[in-house]
């Protein structure tokens, strides 16, 4: 029973404590409680903002899609701007920027893809890095720009070393180091392509382009 009485009187002793802490330091702790609702406030609109956010760049992308085939290309192009200024560094904004690149490299406009190809290679999005990159490669080609072709693509390779775009990269290498008319880098590079993607259509043009380059 004392053991009982003792324990209570603890209890009370640290309850007491703790209300007259919180009293000596009431200014503080509601400080705190505040930033904590501030905090849990903010990250809940932040989260809101950011699904409304993707909502709103995803649906002007559709809507710019749209715009390209109903309206052609000057219009929807400037729907693609829109999207960018409206919703920077957004997936919907990259996508954009590269169906525009890819329509200015269709339409044989390649100095003015390179331009945003280039634009991509710094995006948040690594797939839409890979894409560009290699891209950006095959333009420079286009453009006879060999020596830019082939750094571009030997630093991509370089630096994404397992890469789903690696096989493009080589393929456009390899083109590029022979339109350059470094034989033997090419040859070099067709082999790479043989060995390591045999049974597909990169490893296949390799083999005739090897037979080619041998003669």
């Amino acid at each position: 029973m004392q053991n009982t009485n003792t324990n209570q009187e603890s209890l009370s002793l640290i309850i007491s404590k703790t209300i007259d802490a919180c009293k000596a330091h009431k200014k503080p702790l509601l400080l705190t409680l505040i930033a904590v609702i501030l905090l849990a406030g903010g990250t809940a609109w932040y989260a809101s903002h950011r699904e409304k956010t993707l909502q709103n760049s995803w649906a002007m992308l559709y809507d710019a899609q749209l715009t390209l085939l109903s309206q052609g290309q000057q219009a929807g192009f400037a729907a693609l701007e829109n999207l960018n200024a409206a919703y920077p560094n957004t997936d919907a904004a990259y996508y954009g920027k590269l169906m525009q690149a890819d329509l200015l490299f269709t339409d044989e406009n390649y100095a003015q893809s390179v331009d945003v190809y280039q634009s991509l290679l710094t995006a948040k999005n690594p797939h839409i890095r890979a894409i560009a990159a290699v891209s950006l490669g095959n333009a420079q080609q286009a453009v006879q720009d060999y020596a830019a072709s082939i750094a571009t693509l030997q630093n991509f390779i370089k630096e994404n070393p397992a890469s789903f775009a690696l096989p493009q990269a080589y393929f456009s290498l390899a083109l590029s180091q022979e339109l350059s008319g470094d034989k033997n880098a090419a040859l070099e590079t067709y082999q790479r392509l043989l060995e390591d993607y045999t049974q597909t259509y990169f490893g296949v043009f390799a083999k005739d382009k090897i037979n080619e380059l041998s003669k």
